[in-house]
């Protein structure tokens, strides 16, 4: 009795290709879930940046006299942000003062901050 050839696939190969599409998706859902927090992430990054350094400009547009410290709440793109303005007058000299804007938020990457740290000088000052 003569023997045909079979035709398809054996139960091992199927179970081969099963497994290596398996571990070929689950890199591929990894890169995409990584890519997406990395986006989210420089986005945020970014607005933060921003934040920054409008509130630079518009302590900038200020008389040096009324220069003051404050904390203030800001949205850019869906997310909160917390902008905080520290002013150390007389440093590093007389007539100068330390400007330390920072922007913090909390979002999927976790907590974050971003800060900008500048020197105001009286140029009224005798």
């Amino acid at each position: 009795m003569k023997r045909r050839r079979q035709r398809g696939f054996t139960l091992i190969e199927v179970l081969a290709g099963i497994t290596l599409f398996a571990i070929v998706a689950a890199g591929t859902g990894l890169l995409a879930t990584q890519s997406m927090l990395r986006t989210s992430e420089n986005r945020h990054s970014t607005a933060a940046v921003l934040l920054a350094q409008q509130e630079v400009e518009r302590l900038r547009s200020l008389d040096y006299p009324t220069l003051v410290s404050g904390t203030y709440g800001s949205s850019m793109g869906g997310q909160n942000f917390t902008v905080t303005t520290a002013i150390t007058p007389n440093n590093p000299d007389p007539n100068m003062s330390l400007v330390v804007v920072t922007v913090s938020w909390v979002g999927p990457e976790g907590s974050k901050s971003y800060g900008i740290r500048t020197i105001f000088t009286d140029v009224t000052a005798s």
